[in-house]
Parts: C-alpha cells; sequence; structure tokens
C-alpha cells in the first residue's frame, strides 16, 4: 500500500514539473519567485553568472561542466536543490525508487503494474489540470 502512495507522490510531481515547464503563466506557482519557480529563468542557477568556461577536473571521471558552477556541484549531484523543476524531479525519483524498494505484490505483478500505471497516470492528469492551474485570471 506506501508503494502504492509513493507512485502516486510521484505522478502529483511529474505534473508540477510538467505544469512548470509548459504552463507557468497559467500555474499556481506563477506568482511565486521566478528565479526558482520558472524554468525559463531558475536554469540560470546552476551557473555562475556572467557565464565562464569550466576549468577544474572531470567530476567522478565522467562529466565535466561546460561553464563554472554557481556552488560546487551545482550542475551534478546537488542539481536538485537549485530550482523547484529540479527538486521536483529529485523527489520523483526518489518517490518512485522508494516505491519499487518497499512494494510487496498485493494481487499478480502484472495487476499491480496496471494499478500503478493507472495511479500515477490519474494523479498526474488530476493534478495537472486541476489543483496546479490557478484560477486567477
Amino acid at each position: 500500500m506506501i508503494s502504492l502512495i509513493l507512485v502516486m507522490i510521484a505522478g502529483a510531481l511529474n505534473a508540477v514539473m510538467d505544469k512548470l515547464a509548459f504552463n507557468f503563466n497559467t500555474s499556481v506557482f506563477k506568482d511565486l519567485n521566478p528565479v526558482f519557480w520558472d524554468v525559463k529563468q531558475s536554469w540560470k542557477n546552476m551557473w555562475k553568472w556572467p557565464l565562464q568556461p569550466f576549468e577544474g577536473k572531470y567530476y567522478f571521471g565522467l562529466y565535466k561542466p561546460r561553464w563554472k558552477e554557481k556552488f560546487p556541484y551545482s550542475s551534478t549531484i546537488l542539481v536538485g536543490f537549485i530550482d523547484a523543476w529540479h527538486l521536483a524531479k529529485a523527489l520523483m525519483v526518489v518517490c518512485l525508487g522508494a516505491a519499487v524498494a518497499l512494494h510487496t505484490p498485493f494481487i499478480a505483478w502484472w495487476v499491480d503494474s496496471l494499478v500503478m500505471v493507472s495511479m500515477f497516470t490519474g494523479t498526474f492528469t488530476y493534478f495537472y489540470e486541476y489543483v496546479l492551474t490557478s484560477n486567477k485570471k
């Protein structure tokens, strides 16, 4: 049961991500600080301004940021703290991972999968269309 709740929370968080990315101006977030909430501005929180080329070493031997970061690892492992979109995504991934780890089948794996996909999609749709849409004109 806890896994079903976590999947529904993940669906709501996915709706937050899409609302911020595609309909920010008609969302309940439109009056909040755009530097954190509006993806058209908030991505800049990752980088030091004015933009300067990154001159450090590769992170973990794999990744070298293109620009100097605002703070260490702001474009990698700490990206979940730079803006609302990345925070919602990080929390969604945590919820889905926890749902998988905590899941115990209640009927059969394929029935559980259908229920979980339906609940994720239903929760996403409900939040995207109704909860996260501003009634203010």
